[in-house]
């Protein structure tokens, strides 16, 4: 191989012990390597722009995620209800009262994860809990927002008049914890903005509708600049949206203004790299060759490879309509809607 290929590969050995938590090993990516057959251009001239993308793969492990959770809760969430306190309070309010103030907001504050239990968004909820010190009773889970409108009380003949009253009148479900005064949604990536939008519109049209004073916000460890606009825009979070990271159009890896194609090594061309990966991720999946709704993300986590990246690093047989075997190189595991037996 050239000494480009050897550079890279150096760069690539080094970033997998220092940042990638040992996930990979040489043959495993020699392996994705062979994946690249000359279907572009020459079979070796793939391989070397394959591993330049490869040495431009972010990711963030364990010890990172946990570090942004805590920037997560500190900056979107607790630094703005403390200024929030001060502007209500009277100019004279002691530090301490200050602080029972912001407490009483904790006290009356749910954090949910978007998505359903066995998904990401939710996942992050342990370590979120974990590293800012909060007790579990701030923590449920979406469907415990709500609960059957009934009287616990009553009879069952009035139990189920009352059923049938509020199903006449629409009202089939109330708040379970009217108190609560704020709902926080969190996530570990934003990339087109969609599953923050359907979320919304599944649970916050309702949420809003019992309790029209309830705050409710949108915290994602990652967002790109046009998702997050677009939730913005297109939900009830409104402008109460969020990112510890937000990605600007420079992460799109293919882009014009890619960040990652601006100084390039030695025996890359820029038009190459930029083909291989589509064409390959065409072959595999048209409508994630470039990642999810063409989001071009170069870029994993420890727990698993958002599909707004590029086709190419994480998809396979589970992952598509694939018609061509595909071994990825970071591994996707992929959301089952379906009965699975």
């Amino acid at each position: 191989m050239s000494e480009s290929f050897e550079n890279l590969k150096k760069r690539i050995l080094i970033l997998n012990e220092k940042v990638w938590e040992g996930r990979l090993t040489w043959p495993s990516i020699e392996e994705w390597l062979e994946n690249f057959t000359g279907k572009v251009t020459d079979k070796d001239a793939e391989r070397l722009h394959a591993v330049f993308w490869l040495s431009q793969f972010m990711y963030f492990g364990g010890r990172e995620i946990r570090v942004l959770l805590k920037s997560m809760y500190r900056d979107l969430y607790l630094y703005p209800i403390i200024q929030e306190v001060r502007s209500r309070l009277s100019p004279t309010a002691t530090e301490s009262e200050i602080e029972l103030a912001v407490r009483d907001e904790l006290k009356h504050t749910r954090f949910i994860g978007v998505g359903n239990p066995s998904e990401s968004g939710v996942h992050l909820l342990y370590y979120f809990r974990q590293e800012n010190g909060l007790s579990k009773k701030l923590f449920i889970d979406s469907v415990q927002i709500f609960t059957r409108s009934s009287d616990r009380s009553a009879s069952w003949p009035k139990k189920t008049f009352k059923i049938i009253a509020d199903l006449v009148r629409g009202r089939t479900r109330r708040l379970r914890s009217p108190e609560v005064r704020r709902y926080v949604f969190l996530d570990d990536i934003c990339g087109s903005g969609d599953t923050a939008i359907d979320y919304s519109d599944e649970i916050l049209t309702e949420l809003m509708r019992l309790n029209p004073t309830a705050k409710v916000s949108y915290y994602s460890l990652f967002a790109t600049k046009i998702g997050l606009q677009k939730v913005e825009q297109g939900s009830l979070f409104g402008e109460n949206c969020g990112a510890v990271y937000e990605l600007d159009s420079s992460y799109r890896c293919l882009s014009d203004a890619s960040r990652y194609l601006k100084i390039l090594p030695k025996d890359i061309d820029r038009d190459l790299a930029v083909q291989l990966v589509k064409h390959y991720g065409m072959l595999l999946n048209p409508d994630y060759a470039s990642g999810y709704k063409d989001s071009q993300m170069l870029m994993g986590f420890h727990h698993n490879t958002p599909d707004n990246t590029v086709g190419i690093i994480w998809n396979d047989s589970l992952n598509g309509r694939a018609a061509i075997p595909w071994k990825p190189v970071f591994k996707r595991y992929p959301k089952i809607y379906g009965e699975s037996v």
